[in-house]
């Protein structure tokens, strides 16, 4: 056994458990106050100076070895979701409608495990390394405010990583993919609205349910016939609603969705169109429309050269190439619109728990815990080989 697994293995008890108490305790988005406490008091060590933000939640660490060294963050996304969780675990979260179902309290763990032991390997360290425990990743505002942030407290970077776990990737593997690796997505919100009127007399309203589903299928043929085929566009409708009676043409109907792609530019093309079509068609049957676009995040794009070099530090046994990109979206991508970097996965795949195949985002998925060490070594290597 390598020094770094010998360090991983006598100090992976603590990091398990401290997982645990961390999904029985999830926190929403900007409100990780509890997570972040921990957080700072067990971590609190001379190697790390720790920096309070401004939200009161979230985290900023660095470890300064050499001034001519490179300066690489690792980040961890601290929130969890607004769902109650069904997993049947003895550490189930205990905060009612509240559940780390995307694994965010895997990558916690991860990197807080990676600052438990890098003061053991500080001669081996490679790089000034900045730790980030970052929050309100699911609402696509964290990775803006940390941002922010470091411009706050003049930290410049010029590479960072992360994790997310995957539950079609078997544990103790990390995955890794160069290019193209999560998709950028925005939402619509479509609100068309009329006079209304009686169904026997069409001719005497515009009719918000006819335009709407008018448009829906408009939406469709973007995908189809205005996007170049190159580049993967998926648009979804997925709410609506609209009318009360069957024999009232309604006065309004409101619909939303979300675009998702690799490129901005097929982002861009699908939000020009919608709104043009839609100005049109409401105009030419006079009804008034409102449309909001938001919660934007850009495409998560790996570099390269930093891909190379975390599959070059680390063994073939720890690392499993991924043939396909997801059409999943994650805000670290605002962080590699002008930073070197890249998004690894870690397997959370158990061969014998079908709760661990579910998707993310699911009340009963069970991830597993080997993911963390497998982790944590992914890292260590990283950053001192």
């Amino acid at each position: 056994m390598n020094k770094i697994k010998a360090l991983i293995e006598d100090e992976i008890d603590g990091i398990v458990e401290f997982r645990r108490e961390m999904h029985k305790t999830p926190e929403l988005s900007f409100k990780e106050f509890l997570t972040t406490e921990k957080l700072k008091n067990e971590l609190g060590q001379d190697i790390i100076k720790f920096h309070e933000l401004s939200e009161k939640t979230g985290l900023i660490g660095i470890i300064k070895k050499d001034s001519s060294y490179k300066t690489i963050a690792i980040r961890a996304d601290i929130d969890a979701l607004p769902i109650t969780e069904n997993t049947g675990l003895n550490f189930s979260s205990e905060n009612e409608g509240i559940m780390h179902a995307c694994g965010h309290d895997i990558h916690t763990s991860i990197l807080y495990g990676y600052c438990k032991i890098i003061a053991k390997l500080y001669d081996d360290l490679k790089y000034n390394v900045v730790v980030i425990f970052q929050p309100a990743e699911e609402t696509m505002q964290g990775a803006k405010y940390i941002l922010k942030e470091l411009e706050r407290l003049n930290i410049q970077l010029d590479e960072i990583v992360t994790y997310h776990t995957w539950p079609y990737l078997s544990e103790g593997k990390v995955g890794f993919r160069k290019g193209d690796m999560m998709a950028g997505a925005m939402n619509f919100h479509i609100n068309i609205k009329a006079s209304g009127g009686h169904a026997a007399h069409p001719h005497t309203t515009a009719d918000p349910i006819f335009l709407s589903s008018d448009i829906i299928g408009f939406v469709q043929s973007i995908v189809s016939r205005y996007n170049n085929p190159v580049n993967p566009l998926v648009i979804t409708v997925g709410t609506i609603q609209g009318g009360e009676k069957t024999n009232v043409i309604s006065d309004s109907c409101k619909f939303s969705g979300t675009i998702r792609s690799f490129s901005k530019e097929s982002l861009e093309l699908a939000e020009r169109l919608i709104t043009e079509y839609i100005k049109n068609i409401t105009e030419m049957s006079d009804a008034e429309c409102t449309i909001d676009f938001d919660n934007y995040c850009p495409p998560v794009i790996n570099n390269y050269e930093t891909v190379d070099n975390f599959v070059k530090s680390n063994s073939e046994e720890l690392m499993e190439e991924l043939l396909q990109p997801s059409m999943g979206s994650e805000d670290f991508a605002f962080y590699l619109e002008d930073i070197q970097g890249a998004l690894f996965r870690v397997g959370t795949q158990i061969a014998s728990e079908d709760k661990s195949r579910l998707p993310l985002h699911n009340s009963k998925i069970i991830f597993s815990e080997k993911a963390i060490a497998a982790g944590i070594e992914g890292m260590l290597n990283f950053t001192t080989k």
